[in-house]
């Protein structure tokens, strides 16, 4: 039997990479139309398009991997069925244990790569694109400068002015910028200034040969400095209460805290790694096909229990998260209508008994 347990699970991963692959590139492609639309709209840096693609495929994987494990095991197994190969494997003595161990094989990894998903890098990923998003955003409004035009940049305060700009490398001529700093005004002229990159993504912006005025508007105590070169940065986005979102929280921070945000996101997540190990249960029954059948027949059916599983779960969480007392007894029900189903499509004639029992 370990032959065939070698030779299930090495088709197993084989199709898990083709089935990855595949959902992979079209991931890709919505993501890079999408966040191609946010650059040219000046809502995110073109040089950050690579680093916020790749953060995406990361959050997505945490459905791709289990999609790609559920359908990778009914392709296999029901293209055995088909060519009758899994007749000949039970009558040399194979049995679903057989099978169920050949699946764990690679089923197993998976689950362990999908929980380390959830728990960790998911978050992880989450927090990490906000806060470039948030970042570039604010930092892109320094962009829209116009010469010769006063701008003021709402999400900072700030008041800026440039006489002129140089076409060839953007720099700024002649500039005045109004800041308050610490409930004083502060005043800064420059001959020049230019955006450069600065620390954590953030731009800065840098003014050459200038002087700073800093005092209480109305009070004649104030401060006059001069410089050759002063690099600001413009006010950091406070992204406490970003930080606070139950998705940015790994399993640990979700664990040390009562409340009905963090249960659903605690419950969403542990859903999700229960639901990888029950759905491979139920790929092995579910891609029984006749040797007449198509080889694909039963792909339509899992595509569907998956979807409806899903977001089934998804439901039930959000009732969790707005507090509701049927969310948790529903998120139950329902995993245990899986494992019931899952259980039945083990036992090849409980329909007949069932039909039996029936007093009709």
């Amino acid at each position: 039997m370990r032959i065939i347990s070698r030779y299930i699970a090495r088709d197993i991963v084989a199709a898990i990479a083709a089935v990855a692959i595949v959902l992979l590139l079209i991931i890709l492609g919505k993501l890079f139309i999408q966040l191609l639309g946010d650059v040219l709209d000046g809502d995110l840096s073109a040089n950050m398009l690579g680093t916020v693609l790749l953060l995406g495929v990361i959050r997505y994987l945490v459905i791709l991997l289990p999609f790609s494990l559920f359908i990778a095991i009914i392709m296999v197994l029901s293209r055995m069925h088909k060519d009758s190969e899994m007749n000949a494997a039970m009558a040399g003595g194979a049995s679903n244990t057989h099978f169920i161990k050949a699946v764990m094989v690679i089923g197993v990894p998976v689950i362990l790569v999908v929980y380390l998903l959830v728990s960790y890098v998911s978050p992880w990923a989450h927090r990490l694109a906000g806060v470039i998003e948030s970042v570039t955003e604010q930092s892109m409004v320094l962009g829209q400068l116009s010469p010769g035009k006063f701008f003021e940049l709402e999400s900072t305060g700030w008041v800026v002015y440039a006489e002129k700009e140089d076409v060839k490398d953007g720099t700024l001529h002649n500039v005045f910028l109004q800041r308050k700093v610490d409930g004083k005004l502060v005043v800064e002229v420059a001959q020049r200034a230019s955006m450069q990159q600065g620390e954590d993504l953030v731009q800065a912006f840098v003014l050459f040969d200038g002087k700073t005025i800093e005092g209480i508007p109305g009070e004649a105590n104030y401060a006059i400095s001069t410089y050759e070169e002063h690099r600001i940065y413009p006010p950091r986005t406070d992204f406490s209460s970003e930080a606070d979102k139950a998705k940015y929280q790994n399993i640990s921070a979700l664990l040390g805290v009562q409340d009905a945000s963090y249960l659903a996101e605690l419950l969403q997540r542990a859903s999700i790694i229960f639901s990888t190990l029950l759905l491979m249960l139920l790929a092995i029954p579910l891609s029984k096909v006749a040797p007449n059948s198509g080889r694909f027949s039963r792909l339509a059916v899992a595509v569907v229990i998956y979807i409806l599983y899903l977001n089934l779960v998804i439901v039930a969480c959000s009732w969790i998260k707005r507090g509701e007392d049927y969310g948790v007894p529903a998120l139950v029900l329902i995993h245990l209508i899986v494992m019931t189903g899952t259980y039945l499509a083990y036992q090849k004639s409980w329909w007949a008994r069932f039909k039996q029992a029936l007093p009709i």
